[in-house]
């Protein structure tokens, strides 16, 4: 009796962890709603009204980043099922619906293109990186490490360590910066 109610807890629990990281991804998924966030990441004092889809941002060398992505992977039994287009984790469909077998990603993706961009710049803008290195404990002295990070096993309770980042980015820099506006 006594071993079924701590199972039952653990599927609770786990449960609530879910949902909880369902709406922490939603509430990143919003802020990145601008198309703007490259911008942003180099200059944090630019206004909302700056307005330009990320494939055309001056701060983006578009074909460094092109050829920075492809290195990008995941292991479907670590990592569950991610969605190739925008790298969410297709683990609820409030957040991001499921790709039909045989379709393409990029047709059926309601966020093409958000979040590797901002993984690219909060790399390749220094500062940002420093402070991205400092929260994590680890040093990414060249892009290839970087990328090798992000597709690796999670380090703390996420999908992927690309969602980690955003998170970490959107949540403490993004969040901070409009509380003091």
């Amino acid at each position: 009796m006594e071993e079924s109610r701590a199972v039952k807890k653990r599927k609770i629990d786990a449960k609530l962890t879910t949902q909880e990281y369902v709406v922490r991804l939603k509430h990143m998924v919003q802020a990145m709603n601008g198309n703007y966030m490259v911008c942003m990441v180099n200059n944090p004092d630019l206004s909302e009204e700056h307005d330009h889809i990320t494939n055309y941002c001056s701060h983006l060398d578009f074909c460094a980043f092109l050829k920075w992505k492809k290195n990008i992977w995941y292991n479907s039994q670590t990592h569950g099922p991610i969605c190739t287009c925008c790298h969410l984790p297709q683990i609820d469909d409030s957040l991001h619906r499921w790709i039909s077998q045989g379709k393409s990603a990029f047709n059926e993706c309601s966020y093409p293109d958000r979040t590797l961009p901002l993984a690219y710049a909060i790399y390749c803008h220094t500062p940002t990186r420093r402070s991205a290195e400092s929260a994590f404990k680890i040093q990414w002295p060249i892009d290839i490490q970087y990328v090798k990070w992000l597709s690796a096993k999670p380090v703390v309770a996420s999908k992927t360590n690309t969602m980690l980042i955003l998170l970490w980015f959107i949540e403490t820099r993004w969040f901070q910066k409009s509380e003091v506006m």
